[in-house]
């Protein structure tokens, strides 16, 4: 791309990249969401089997739960059960982390297309941002261990209060669609970031010494993207989750090369 087509770049042809953008980023996700589908029947299945076999009128008692696996076994029934999500999520998580890769080279492809350059995908996957300070691979880990501890501490609850079986896999049931909603933010807000490195890489290949931030102007837009919109920066200052997005989760701004 030379200067001079890269100058006719509307906000409109912008706006179309990165709803292209966020149309990949929506079917892998529902492709995620099949399979994190899948580790809750897994666990539903299996919570039924504990409490059919331990329980009594759909409750385990907190002794029950202690006991023994088998006189082979020597592990506490509840502990092998929170085992078993642990190997759940972990198997989720290997599925997961491959197809969260997939959807983001073809954020990284859809940028480079646009722009006209060659970018260097492997070096913006392993891009770190936010205040953790970490990349999607180690933000996709975190999560996913965050998601089985919870579940975890449920059931540990559930067998020392005797909670009935129903309020169990209701309360799982709510687990799954929080998880589904942090999967969500995840996915969109790490395509953003991605996009967003894979634009600085072709602005310093095409030679922008300036960028101006976008946010869309909607009633969703809020305070901290507004005031940033129309602002223009040095490329030098370009920082993801700084004065380049996404400034937060979901966060829907993207910038526009200025060129004099």
């Amino acid at each position: 791309m030379t200067e001079s087509e890269l100058k006719q770049i509307t906000e409109e042809e912008y706006e179309m990249l990165e709803s292209e953008e966020f149309n990949i980023t929506e079917d892998a996700l529902i492709l995620m969401f099949l399979a994190l589908s899948q580790t809750k029947d897994n666990l539903e299945k299996e919570l039924r089997a504990f409490y059919q076999k331990y329980g009594k009128d759909g409750v385990i008692t907190f002794a029950e739960a202690r006991k023994w696996v088998s006189e082979q076994n020597h592990q506490s029934r509840i502990n092998a059960l929170v085992l078993f999500v642990g190997g759940e999520f972990s198997s989720v998580l290997a599925k997961l982390k491959p197809q969260f890769k997939e959807f983001l080279l073809e954020v990284v492809e859809t940028e480079e297309l646009f722009f006209g350059t060659k970018i260097d995908a492997d070096k913006i996957l392993s891009k770190k941002w936010d205040i953790d300070n970490l990349n999607w691979e180690k933000r996709l880990e975190d999560y996913t261990d965050w998601w089985a501890a919870n579940i975890a501490r449920d059931l540990k609850q559930a067998t020392k209060t005797g909670k009935h079986v129903d309020e169990v896999l209701e309360n799982l049931d709510k687990r799954f669609k929080t998880i589904n909603f942090n999967l969500t933010s995840l996915g969109l807000s790490e395509s953003t970031a991605i996009g967003s490195f894979s634009r600085l890489q072709a602005f310093k290949q095409l030679g922008v010494t300036k960028y101006k931030f976008y946010s869309k102007v909607d009633e969703r837009r809020c305070e901290h993207c507004g005031a940033l919109h129309g602002m223009i920066f040095p490329v030098t200052a370009f920082e993801v989750g700084v004065t380049a997005s996404p400034l937060h989760r979901r966060c829907r701004c993207f910038e526009i090369a200025i060129v004099e």
